[in-house]
């Protein structure tokens, strides 16, 4: 009989040794299921959904220049026969023609009848499901920018709607054009505001799809947990099992382990893509929209390269034999490694951003060396009994593993300290670096629990025995199923922005309002960076609601001028956090005067509004504008949709 070319594994994996590993994994499944439950954008505990507005006629949270002949709303679910819509416009009801009528089983409309006034208009509607069973309400919001009159039609030169102009000694009334749109401010990869000057950092959460947050959390957990178990299993090898690439299983979980991580970074490459671009662009799933990424701060370039290393890795990953060969070592674990590097740098904001790299980076090697290596030792080296190859691997691991815990305790303190401080239960992300704490140090006492064994038991052992390789894979895989535990706090933890790195404010904004609406709803916080005409920067800070915010829009008037109306920013939060547009992409403020900017949010109690406020923009020379200043007639001003490349703060 011809042998095979790889033994089978290290020994034969005895019954009892498949089903210590089915429990350890089944309590690791359990323990990421659990947290999960708590992860952002988790809907554990929801309750059904009522039936929802797809789309609207006038768009929720758009402008028209006249009023409507008729609200039209589409929903998601079929209608029943008992609906209702109701109008006001700023706060005063308004007679509409007749009743709200389906149109199709999802079509609800209502005939206007008398023009609606210039204003901000809210339709409040209800409705029933099939069995005529009350099944939702809610509103939209609209801004009237003009009254409706009847007017002779505009001669040659006149302001129309199609943005063309006559001139303004020709009878007829003119149209005001309605607010330019500005592409939505540009956030990187992990939800932080991109600039071209340092600013605030904070988590956005960009749930573009409505899952976005949670699939950018899921792809980075999985992506972590296999390039971290990738390059350990490849280092515990080459220092301390070289005979390991000779045994099938070890190839076999290898490649297994490769692919894993692959498709845990793709998945975070391509919500992450999403996530900072949230007009589209093909989908997530579109390589096209992945170059975005490059325009978005260091985090989304180190997420192209970690998926760029992790390609190569297969080279090391499907050929193990590479990293014990003296010629092609150093490139089959330097790939690797470079990709777990990758893994640490996610901060790189806040106070010693430079020290806070570094120790990312040391952590996140020694954090892989650490889990990496045990994770192999659990699964591989004790499957079964075995030669003394087997002996060298666990004693040689414990010799790797020791010096990679302290460096991973050490590095972690650093950070906690720089991003925390003193205010570790004062925060969220605090709170979650203490639970963290806690179970990184049960995951110590486990590894020196079984350090001491091994120092004990196989001091003189010549072989694995089928007693001993079980004892040791259930103390092994209890430490492996921990370490698993605390990657999944450590993904959790980049959902919540730390205190002192929330803290640190390096820009200087002229004007900093703080908008609510009367019912208290929404706070939210629109900074300027100056308040002359020009180039305006723009930071928006979300502060309430903490969730259900569905749509977020700062809206612009312009002073009294039949030119240009203002500008409508789309902000692409769903939560508290920040987003920044930068004054190399900003608003053209062309027009001096007192500009209102109201705040139009879709929340769970439905749309609201924010209490206008005074922006006084100033001239050239600083000077207040009494008047309105009425410039030359011209067409709609155009923001031109390009993209600037920017760097992160």
């Amino acid at each position: 009989m011809i042998p095979p070319l790889f033994p089978l594994g290290p020994g034969a994996a005895s019954g009892a040794g498949r089903r210590s590993f089915v429990r350890v994994l089944f309590a690791a499944v359990v323990s990421v299921i659990v947290l999960l439950g708590l992860a952002p954008g988790s809907a554990a505990g929801a309750p059904a959904a009522e039936n929802t507005v797809v789309s609207s006629s006038p768009d929720n949270g758009g402008s028209i220049g006249m009023s409507p002949d008729a609200i039209i709303i589409v929903f998601a679910e079929e209608l029943g026969a008992t609906n209702s819509i109701s109008v006001t416009c700023d706060g005063e009801p308004v007679t509409l023609a007749g009743g709200a009528e389906v149109v199709d089983d999802t079509t609800l409309e209502v005939e206007v009848g008398t023009p609606l006034p210039q204003g901000t208009c809210v339709a409040s509607w209800a409705v029933t499901g099939t069995v005529d069973q009350p099944n939702g309400n809610g509103n939209i919001t609209f801004i009237i920018e003009n009254d409706t009159v009847t007017t002779e039609p505009p001669g040659e030169g006149d302001a129309v709607d199609d943005g063309t102009t006559v001139d303004a000694s020709t009878p007829g009334a003119a149209s005001t054009p309605d607010a330019t749109t500005i592409p939505a401010p540009t956030v990187d990869a992990e939800g932080n505001p991109v600039a071209t000057v340092a600013a605030d950092p904070a988590v956005v959460d960009l749930s573009v799809a409505g899952s976005g947050n949670a699939a950018v959390w899921l792809g980075r957990l999985i992506s972590t947990l296999g390039i971290a178990t990738l390059f350990g299993s490849l280092l515990v090898i080459t220092a301390a099992w070289p005979e390991g690439v000779e045994y099938l299983v070890t190839i076999k979980f290898l490649r297994a382990v490769w692919i894993v991580a692959m498709i845990g970074t793709l998945l975070y490459v391509a919500f992450a893509s999403a996530a900072v671009t949230p007009d589209g662009g093909g989908g997530p799933f579109s390589p096209g929209t992945w170059a975005d990424l490059l325009d978005a701060g260091w985090a989304g370039r180190l997420t192209l390269l970690r998926l760029v290393l992790l390609i190569a890795s297969a080279w090391a990953a499907f050929r193990p034999d590479r990293a014990i060969d003296p010629t092609t070592q150093l490139v089959a674990l330097g790939i690797p490694g470079l990709a777990a590097a990758t893994l640490g740098i996610s901060r790189t904001v806040g106070d010693l951003a430079a020290l806070g790299v570094l120790m990312g980076v040391l952590h996140a090697l020694a954090m892989s060396v650490w889990v990496g290596g045990v994770i192999l030792l659990a699964r591989v080296v004790l499957a079964g009994p075995g030669d003394e190859d087997l002996i060298h691997a666990v004693r040689g691991f414990g010799r790797i593993s020791t010096p990679a815990i302290v460096v991973t305790i050490v590095t972690g303190l650093v950070q906690m300290f720089r991003l925390d401080g003193g205010e570790l239960f004062q925060s969220g992300h605090g709170r979650v670096v203490v639970l963290k704490t806690v179970v990184v140090a049960v995951m110590i006492f486990v590894a020196f629990s079984a350090r001491q064994f091994v120092a004990q038991r196989l001091n003189r052992a010549q072989q694995m025995s089928v007693g001993l390789s079980s004892r040791l894979r259930r103390a092994f895989g209890a430490e492996a199923a921990i370490g698993i535990v605390a990657l999944v706090l450590s993904a959790w933890l980049l959902a919540f922005t730390p205190p002192n790195v929330d803290a640190v404010s390096r820009v200087d904004y002229a004007v900093e309002q703080t908008h609510t609406d009367v019912g208290g709803i929404i706070d939210v916080e629109v900074s300027f960076t100056d308040d002359t005409v020009g180039t305006v920067g723009m930071q928006v800070e979300v502060k309430a609601p903490l969730e259900g915010l569905t749509g977020l829009d700062v809206v612009l008037t312009a002073p009294d001028n039949p030119a240009l109306v203002g500008y409508r920013q789309s902000i692409p939060i769903t939560g508290p956090g920040f987003a920044v547009r930068d004054e190399s992409v900003g608003f053209p403020l062309t027009v001096a005067g007192d500009w209102i900017v109201t705040v139009e949010a879709n929340t769970t109690s439905g749309a609201v509004v924010s209490t206008p406020q005074i922006f006084q923009v100033r001239d050239a020379d600083g000077a207040a504008v009494e008047s309105v200043v009425t410039p030359p007639a011209v067409s709609i001003v155009e923001v031109p949709v390009t993209e600037t490349p920017t760097t992160e703060a």
